[in-house]
Parts: C-alpha cells; structure tokens; sequence
C-alpha cells in the first residue's frame, strides 16, 4: 500500500487577527511549526518527525472524517470583525486537497467550529507533538 511515510505535502494554517495561531508544514520529510500570536510570529520553529505509525494514525484520521469531501472554501457570512483564517494542503496517495476558510468550517452551518474540523484540529497537533 506504501502509506506508511509523510504525504507528498502537507500544510497547514489556522489564526486571524486575535488569539494563537498555527502553521504546520511537511520539508523533506519533517514537520515543521510555529506558534504565533495576534498576527506576528515566534519566530521559533518546532521540528517533529512523526514515525510511520502517526502518519498512519493521522490518514485514517482524514479518511474518517471525510477530507476528500471537503468544499475548497468555506466562508461565513459571519465574518465581522475577529476573523479566524485556515488554510489547509494535503498531498497524500493520489489525493490533493486544498482548503481554506474563514469564520466557516466544514460540517457547520455558522462560525461554530464544527466536530470534524476540531478532531481534525487534534489530529494535526498529535502529529506536531502536542497531546490534546
């Protein structure tokens, strides 16, 4: 099957104009990520090498949850003033996903982070490393 290594590319944003936000991304193999707050970056960059296993825990993840049906973008009608942005890039096994949304998330009619997009959400900061 030969799903057992990283993807072939892998991204992935969350943040906006107030509270944390998260950028993960696949190099050569290592995840890196960063943690930053109201709009400006750490500028200290994490490196994870998440093993076979977690890559594998991660897709089934992802298929579970649906990602391949996932809109390309999701934006809410909602979005006045604090606007949460992400951004979503997924290379795996002939799968290529691009996602993006603000305020909006998949699964949920308003700006209420929907079950998928939160388990998603876990299942990324598991691979980085940090246990929800």
């Amino acid at each position: 099957m030969g799903n057992g290594g990283p993807p072939a590319a892998f991204e992935f944003y969350i943040g906006g104009s107030v509270g944390p936000s998260l950028y993960v991304r696949l190099v050569d193999g290592r995840l890196l990520h960063e943690w930053a707050s109201a709009g400006g970056y750490s500028g200290v960059v994490t490196e994870t090498s998440p093993t076979p296993e977690e890559w594998g825990r991660f897709r089934e993840t992802v298929d579970r949850l649906g990602i391949r049906e996932w809109e390309p973008e999701y934006v809410s009608a909602h979005s006045c003033c604090d606007v949460t942005y992400w951004h979503l890039r997924l290379e795996t096994g002939g799968l290529k996903i691009v996602v993006r949304g603000a305020n909006a998330y998949p699964g949920s009619p308003g700006p209420e982070v929907s079950r998928e997009f939160r388990e998603f959400r876990a299942a990324v900061e598991r691979l980085i490393g940090r246990s929800t």
